[in-house]
């Protein structure tokens, strides 16, 4: 009887090993839906420990429709948007991850799919992850991409993103995760039907410290919110021009949210941090 009990033990964890090689099962990208659950507990993977260069890099291009890469922080509703996930090995050969796309409530907002030839897979109807023939590291960096109908996205929405880097030892143990979010906000963008992009919005830098500079045409006014996910109070507004340097160095230092007004009316958005 303890033989038996050994054997489906191993067929157990051979199984595991294998099912999570093709992906990660859903609700583990460490989000509020997740309940910050990732696969680094449990029996899952585990027992290792980042090196420090790690590099997770989330971009979403939000007219690939019309055969371009335009990436952006802010989208609109009802929009199909390209989901680019880049990441630095950091020595490990093998690489998986999970990820959903949420808002501050920790509701999924949109649908996810995948393009033709990719190598990405939905679980769960609301999480991306990898396939098994997408899991190998070259050139000490791995990609990833998928598709997302944006939905209703209200106030701003959040992508989170759980990476594993393994060891390759062909268990679970030795392993560990990093995770990443990127927060999106409503604004002005390029859509199926439109031939052209609105006015571009520039807000630079971010990280920034004393000063922040906004460019854009037909600006009429700069608003600066503070931000935990969703709008509270205004911090400070200016008149602008279009080409405008503001001092920010009495704001307390944080994530801020900046909305540009239009002289047409019309608002675009900008996430910026102070530090």
């Amino acid at each position: 009887m303890k033989k038996f009990a050994l054997l489906f033990a191993l067929i157990g964890i051979v199984n595991y090993s294998y099912t999570n090689s093709g992906g990660s099962p859903g609700g583990k990208s460490g989000s509020p839906a997740s309940n910050g659950q990732t696969c680094s507990g449990g029996y899952c993977h585990g027992g290792g420990s980042p090196n420090g260069n790690e590099l997770i890099d989330i971009k979403v291009n939000v007219t690939p429709d019309a055969g371009m890469s335009n990436y952006s922080d802010t989208i609109r509703d009802s929009i199909q948007t390209r989901v680019y996930l880049d990441v630095a090995a950091a020595g490990s050969s093998k690489i998986g991850f999970s990820a959903s796309i949420e808002d501050a409530s920790g509701n999924h907002i949109g649908t996810l799919s995948t393009p033709s030839s990719t190598n990405t897979k939905i679980t769960s109807s609301n999480y991306v992850t990898h396939k098994s023939s997408s899991t190998a590291v070259s050139n000490n960096a791995i990609s990833w991409v998928w598709d997302w109908d944006t939905g209703n996205m209200g106030d701003s929405v959040t992508i989170y993103v759980a990476v594993n880097y393994t060891n390759s030892n062909g268990t679970t143990s030795g392993d560990y995760v990093v995770t990443a979010s990127k927060t999106l906000y409503p604004g002005l963008v390029m859509g199926r039907t439109e031939n052209h992009i609105q006015s571009a919005l520039k807000v630079y830098p971010s990280p920034a410290t004393a000063y922040i500079t906004v460019k854009a045409e037909g600006l009429k006014e700069v608003r600066l919110y503070n931000t935990i996910g969703r709008f509270l109070s205004m911090d400070q507004s200016w008149s602008a021009t279009g080409n405008d340097q503001f001092d920010i160095s009495s704001l307390p230092r944080g994530n801020y949210i900046l909305h540009a007004l239009f002289k047409d009316g019309t608002i675009q958005y900008k996430h910026i941090v102070l530090q």
